[in-house]
């Protein structure tokens, strides 16, 4: 004769998902952190200046792949195709950043905020290269690239917009 002893089941252990986690933290960074209130002038206007420099990245990107088809020496290849790509990049995310910083997301503020001294560098960069090929106006889109960007950087890091994003 036997004796069974049954040990207990063990605790139910909820399944964790990686994903749902993933998913809450990245709603987190998008999330309304003051429902109802309406965000101050300077965020409202630091916000439309974001959605502003689209254009202007839009319109040096165009210019390095319109020089890229033209035929340029072949040191300046890699270069162009560089600051094609950077600019493009550059001028999505602090478009898509815009929203998140109206509403407070500090991560996303953050990013902006690097993503325009990475702007700053690259009309830099287009400068460069306009100066090297000598491309008027690849000249003139890198100036106005870095007339823009210098104007978003003071924004998003103007005090107004460093309280609220805080």
């Amino acid at each position: 004769m036997q004796d069974s002893v049954s040990s207990p089941a063990p605790p139910a252990v909820p399944a964790v998902r990686p994903l749902d986690a993933a998913l809450a933290s990245a709603a987190g960074l998008v999330a309304v952190r003051r429902p109802g209130v309406r965000p101050p002038q300077d965020v409202r206007q630091t916000c439309a200046l974001m959605f502003a420099v689209a254009p202007v990245y839009a319109l040096s990107a165009y210019l390095a792949w319109d020089r890229l088809g033209s035929g340029v020496p072949d040191r300046f290849v890699v270069g162009l195709w560089v600051l094609l790509a950077v600019t493009v990049l550059v001028g999505v995310f602090l478009s898509a950043a815009a929203v998140p910083v109206r509403r407070g997301a500090r991560g996303l503020w953050r990013s902006a905020q690097v993503a325009s001294v990475v702007g700053l560098g690259l009309a830099l960069s287009a400068l460069y290269c306009a100066a090297r090929l000598a491309s008027t106006p690849l000249l003139v889109a890198g100036l106005l690239t870095a007339l823009a960007t210098v104007v978003v950087c003071v924004a998003l890091w103007s005090s107004e917009v460093r309280r609220w994003c805080s």
